[in-house]
């Protein structure tokens, strides 16, 4: 009987101790970046009181430059979802700062690294106008060359009567 009463003890202990991270984790608070692409990204949180003003900013992890920010209010669940649409052109790493609205000090912060740089932005005009310009040229240099240096029918005169071979 006494095995009995130590495992009935033992069985409660574990049920109280695994029921606590349980209970903590639901009023911790998530951020997260999700759909990650180099024209835009997903901010998403959860975990905040219900209809919390807040700021969230994307900003450049390496120079802490600003990308862009957005005044947001969390739902009766306490979420929010915010899809950005910014240019990631050249960076390798993001990072969202989630503050209460007029506040300084962040509530949370996240970061997420790409694998490869998204491709600088190509902002100069396309190829077709240099080369149709270089074809024209061409083209122009070709038929100037030709009428300079073309056969005008123009002999070098012979003497009549004159012959190399002999009668």
């Amino acid at each position: 009987m006494r095995w009995l009463s130590r495992f009935v003890v033992i069985t409660g202990a574990l049920a109280v101790l695994c029921s606590m991270p349980a209970a903590a984790s639901a009023d911790e608070m998530y951020l997260g970046l999700k759909s990650v692409t180099c024209s835009g990204l997903t901010v998403s949180g959860s975990g905040l009181p219900a209809t919390t003003h807040v700021s969230v900013t994307l900003l450049d992890s390496v120079n802490k430059r600003q990308l862009d920010r957005q005044a947001l209010s969390t739902s009766a669940t306490g979420a929010f979802t915010w899809h950005a649409r910014v240019a990631l052109s050249g960076l390798r790493s993001v990072r969202a700062v989630v503050s209460r609205t007029g506040a300084t000090s962040p509530i949370a912060w996240t970061d997420h690294t790409v694998p490869t740089a998204c491709p600088l932005a190509y902002t100069g005009a396309g190829a077709t106008v240099p080369l149709i310009g270089l074809g024209l040229l061409a083209l122009t240099a070709g038929f100037l060359m030709l009428t300079a240096f073309a056969y005008r029918g123009r002999h070098v005169g012979v003497y009549r009567g004159r012959h190399l071979a002999a009668p």
